[in-house]
């Protein structure tokens, strides 16, 4: 299949939409049901064998129909590779079994006490049920609602009109993003009137058939990850952006901070000027020429991906003691072995509770941990080890 067409709704990660649109409509239809049979099964069915796996897989890769791989190569991802480098430290033997020479993230691992697993991108325990709707945000923000978890004003729609009841009643500006998906594709925030939703809407739209609309929050993005049901790590997840100092173009504070030692590859991305960007400053009331004054934060685009020149800081150490007790009360609600939180706070280190237009904005049952293994800025936090601990006990 040929790579996917450039996006810049997409961002530096761009994805088939017709794929993701078909495949986005078929988990809203299926999932409560597949759930339900899931359930049901598990309790009369055994979990298949890890060892049968391996024969099955190698089976299939002698005739040709799929590939063994005993290390990560550069198709690997990078979470997957920091999977397989704990795994190493640890004596467990991991391998990956792609079909036809496609990553789908089917893995087998040798413990060593002699037991194999095979999984899918995460190792979990054999009991992991959670919840069906961790990655459909429509359900999740009304389930975190009723049980007292923050999160913004709004609600999904599948038509315009729909999408313009909720702009509306709740307050402005306001984002939209498909009622499925991940890394910020396809989302468009400081939305202020209805041709600017109409917009938005239709953006959405092309990867899912419902859209997400709700209230802009206050703050920073951040991903407090957690395993077991404990925080772990927290990252603050920057915007491409630069500070004034009153002297400097914008344009002049960019090509400064694309010279920074990380931005040159190869995770973390140079900031660029483009037509996002120009838009992005807009809205600032700036240009490529303003002078921003002396610490004034200036942001060049909507994303906060690494391949759009944004950026991220372990802020572990600094995470609110209730705010640590709302990540992990979110974390049993979910019934998540493992789940990363988007939440957006001013504030990391105040409470939740003393900070309006605060919350949680989705919740991610595959998260990519491998950001915390590496941090633009701040202490690299090794989440690939507490997800081994699940099996590896």
């Amino acid at each position: 299949m040929a790579d996917p067409k450039p996006c810049d709704h997409c961002g530096g990660d761009p994805v088939r939409h017709e794929v993701e649109y078909i495949s986005h409509t078929l988990d809203l239809l299926l999932q409560p049901m597949v759930e339900r049979w899931l359930r049901a099964m598990s309790t009369i069915v055994p979990r298949s064998s890890g060892r049968r796996s391996v024969i099955i897989y190698e089976w299939l890769a002698r005739r040709g129909w799929g590939q063994m791989l005993d290390e990560p190569d550069d198709k690997t991802q990078l979470l997957h590779q920091m999977l397989w480098q704990e795994a190493n430290t640890r004596g467990i033997r991991m391998r990956e079994f792609r079909p036809f020479g496609m990553h789908k993230g089917s893995f087998i691992a040798k413990l060593p006490s002699g037991r194999v697993l095979d999984f899918e991108s995460l190792p979990l325990p054999d009991n992991a049920r959670t919840v069906w709707w961790i990655d459909t945000k429509s359900t999740l923000r009304k389930k975190l609602a009723k049980m007292g978890v923050p999160v913004a004003a709004g609600g999904a729609a599948a038509t315009r009109a729909g999408a313009r009841k909720i702009f509306d009643r709740i307050p402005h500006p306001v984002i939209t993003k498909p009622v499925i998906g991940s890394a910020s594709r396809h989302t468009t925030m400081h939305i202020m009137n209805e041709q600017e939703l109409d917009r938005a809407f239709d953006i959405a739209r092309q990867l899912a058939p419902m859209v997400i609309i709700e209230q802009e929050l206050l703050g920073a993005v951040y991903r407090p990850t957690l395993v077991a049901g404990k925080l772990i790590a927290t990252l603050r997840r920057d915007q491409p952006h630069v500070v004034g100092d009153g002297v400097h173009t914008v344009e002049q504070l960019v090509a400064q901070t694309n010279t920074h030692p990380k931005r040159q590859g190869p995770y973390f991305h140079h900031i660029r000027i483009d037509a996002a960007a120009t838009q992005e400053l807009a809205y600032q009331s700036l240009t490529p020429q303003s002078i921003p004054e002396k610490n004034r934060h200036v942001t060049l685009h909507q994303k906060i991906n690494w391949g759009v020149g944004g950026t991220t800081t372990d802020v572990t150490d600094d995470v609110h003691p209730d705010n640590v007790a709302l990540f992990e009360k979110v974390a049993h609600i979910l019934r998540a072995p493992v789940v990363g939180i988007d939440f957006i706070i001013d504030d990391i280190s105040r409470s939740w509770q003393e900070q309006a237009n605060c919350g949680v904005i989705e919740c991610n049952s595959m998260p990519f941990f491998d950001n915390h293994h590496l941090p633009f800025e701040g202490t690299p936090r090794n989440v690939a080890k507490h997800i081994w601990d699940l099996v590896d006990r």
